[in-house]
């Protein structure tokens, strides 16, 4: 399958050969899912049309559900997430540039290089739970207590933290192996790397939460972080962020990544529907939304349901009961309300319907540096699973036992730390000239997040190494970035086409242009640098730098430094804050507190794009929680109509108009 060297097509071809056969071995159909059905699917009154399939949508659908009298439809572009490059945790990032891929790039990044840089974004059932890279994380609380400051009532911590563990079903590593929340039987442990704060975390959600496959290297990865000062953190989802320890996953005990689709619309859960007392959700693959349609009632502006473009590419018109749920992400959402007429500026070929200047603006986005170097041979790493030989004994563990490197989640350790611990003269120097810049939301807040990949990692595994070595990458990712962007659109109508028109999103995150940034990212590298100088020592590790560099880009010169970061940093893919949320007083802000896009009755957007500010953490969890506290306004808020037998919430609708 594979010559001496890497080679990433021929890599990609092996891995599609390999999912065919694990497709035969293992692999079942999905009931209840599949493209749309023009004479079935009509004959529905949907209460509930979900625009998306991923992490957030997801949960809603399913959530909604929970009410046997509700039809929810949700309409995914994508198909499902039932191939191996999803399955196995450690093929995610084969998953990039392919079809489940919405393939989006920035503009030229002025600040970064002048570089256009990828932006992978899941085009498949479950969105980015279904290609990420399965970190478990929530955060400080002083971040979610910061969004109840910029105007959100009920956001603090506090408040979302019983929203966090309603979804989660904690594995507890130290149940008997034949318990239903206990470890895998064949994995490896490490004891004392597997701690964690019972009171945190939920054990009866559907998205299973554990600790899976452990590179020998990630546990002396602690314990050089630990020799360089960094305290152990028992559990980074508990009392505070600060510190080291290996990363929590959202993978299934048999090894397969539990997705927000595997975890919440499970076959049992959708169409026929009905078992267990469920409504139902139908879940329509290949939809690809393409405008949101409004109707005014009494000087109230409503979003009635939705048109969009079927797998056979004919459009399609479907309306919605009760409410519109926008939930494309970060970039899908904003794209959405654009390509409807609601946002900034018209655009000449759409009929502009609402105005909203926060629709695509504040951007902000989590960027990453990488270091990598190269171990001893001895020191087992990904790359030697590359070989012909390596790869099919893992694909066979894998399948046999759901164990063995093919269910790392790659990112298995990782570090949270401030500034002022890690470079307190810099810091010192920086307050001094008056040029630093606290975008942290309280000292447990991190601004730097270390990573150690056990693996070759270059521009998103599109750059492979050499030979099948061993080299292991970390990355330092800025968790508070100064430098915010933009989402924007282009629109056209095709020649000779009366009613389509052609939408385009514009990507610019607007990277770096903030110079505190790049100079943030400098420490980070030298930080890295002293980790890696403690790995050298060990005889069963090594850590020789092979890019950059320390030749060509030395710690002593902070502008080489800052070049560098500007020319090789990438996003980590946690992009947010296109359709903030926040009081109407706000002229950047595109929802209320209950995701209720301002000045338009039944239609909310529930995704990453509505968080008023980035998070210090991975965004999966945060946006599992969001979609969880939307389900319950929603069910609320209808539950008052029924009650009253009023419009929902039309009062304040028209206060906004």
């Amino acid at each position: 399958m594979f010559d001496s060297a890497p080679d990433r097509e021929k890599m990609l071809s092996a891995v599609a050969k390999l999912s065919k056969v694990a497709q035969v071995l293992k692999y079942r159909s999905q009931e209840g899912k599949a493209p749309w059905d023009q004479n079935k699917d009509t004959l529905v009154h949907y209460d509930y049309i979900v625009l998306g399939g991923g992490s957030a949508g997801s949960v809603v659908a399913s959530r909604l559900a929970e009410d046997p009298a509700v039809n929810v439809l949700v309409l995914e572009a994508g198909y499902s997430d039932e191939v191996l490059t999803s399955r196995a945790p450690g093929l995610y990032n084969t998953i990039f540039q392919s079809d489940a891929d919405w393939n989006y790039e920035t503009i030229p990044q002025t600040h970064a290089g002048n570089r256009t840089l990828m932006q992978p974004r899941g085009k498949l059932l479950g969105g980015c739970s279904s290609i990420n890279a399965m970190m478990y994380h929530r955060g400080p609380a002083s971040d979610y207590d910061e969004w109840e400051a910029l105007g959100n009532p009920g956001w603090s911590f506090k408040e979302c933290l019983p929203y966090f563990k309603k979804s989660e079903g904690f594995n507890d590593p130290n149940l008997p192996v034949d318990h239903p929340h206990g470890p895998l039987t064949h994995r490896v442990r490490y004891p004392e790397l597997e701690t964690f704060d019972p009171a945190a975390h939920g054990t009866d959600g559907p998205w299973q939460v554990t600790f899976h496959h452990l590179f020998e290297l990630s546990n002396r990865f602690v314990a050089a972080s630990r020799a360089e000062g960094i305290p152990f953190n028992k559990d980074f989802n508990g009392e505070s962020t600060l510190g080291v320890n290996r990363i929590q996953t959202f993978i299934q005990r048999d090894g397969i990544r539990s997705s927000l689709s595997r975890a919440f619309l499970r076959s049992e859960d959708v169409v026929p529907g009905g078992k267990n007392g469920r409504g139902t959700v139908r879940v329509v693959f290949g939809a690809d939304a393409k405008r949101i349609l409004f109707q005014v009632k009494r000087g109230v502006k409503m979003a009635s349901g939705i048109e969009f473009l079927d797998h056979n590419n004919v459009r399609r018109r479907v309306m919605a009961t009760r409410e519109i749920l926008v939930c494309g992400g970060t970039f899908g959402s904003p794209q959405l309300l654009m390509a409807s007429g609601v946002g900034t500026s018209p655009q000449p070929s759409i009929p502009h319907f609402h105005t909203l200047a926060g629709v695509g603006a504040n951007l902000q986005d989590h960027i990453g540096l990488n270091v990598t170097f190269r171990a001893r041979d001895r020191c087992q790493t990904l790359n030697q699973e590359y070989g012909s030989y390596s790869a099919m004994k893992s694909l066979f563990q894998y399948v046999a036992s759901g164990t063995g490197p093919l269910t790392t989640q790659v990112g298995e350790c990782v570090i949270f730390v401030r500034l002022e611990d890690i470079a307190p003269e810099w810091v010192a120097q920086e307050k001094a000239n008056g040029t630093y810049q606290e975008r942290a939301s309280g000292p447990e807040s991190p601004h730097l997040e270390i990573i150690l990949l056990p693996g070759y990692v270059r521009r998103h595994g599109t750059i492979l190494a050499p030979d099948f070595k061993s080299y292991f990458t970390v990355t330092a990712l800025l968790m508070n970035p100064c430098s915010s962007g933009t989402f924007k659109i282009t629109s056209s109508k095709p020649t000779g086409n009366k009613t389509d028109v052609d939408v385009k999103g514009v990507v610019d995150p607007n990277y770096m242009a903030e110079s505190f940034d790049a100079r943030v990212l400098a420490q980070g590298v030298k930080f890295i640098r002293r980790i890696g100088r403690r790995l050298n020592n060990d005889p069963d590790v090594g850590g020789r730098e092979v890019f950059p560099g320390e030749a060509t880009v030395p710690d002593h010169d902070d502008k080489a430094l800052e070049k560098y970061a500007r020319e090789a940093v990438e996003t980590y893919y946690h992009p947010v804050g296109t359709c903030k949320m926040g009081p109407v007083s706000d002229p950047t802000t595109v929802v209320d507190n209950r995701l209720n896009v301002h000045g338009i009755e039944r239609l909310r957007v529930i995704d990453a794009s509505v968080m008023p500010k980035l998070v210090a953490a991975h965004t999966c969890a945060p946006t599992v929680m969001i979609a969880e506290r939307a389900a319950d306004f929603i069910k609320e808020d209808w539950s008052s109509y029924s009650r009253t037998g009023q419009g929902v919430q039309t009062s304040s609708a028209e206060a906004r108009l």
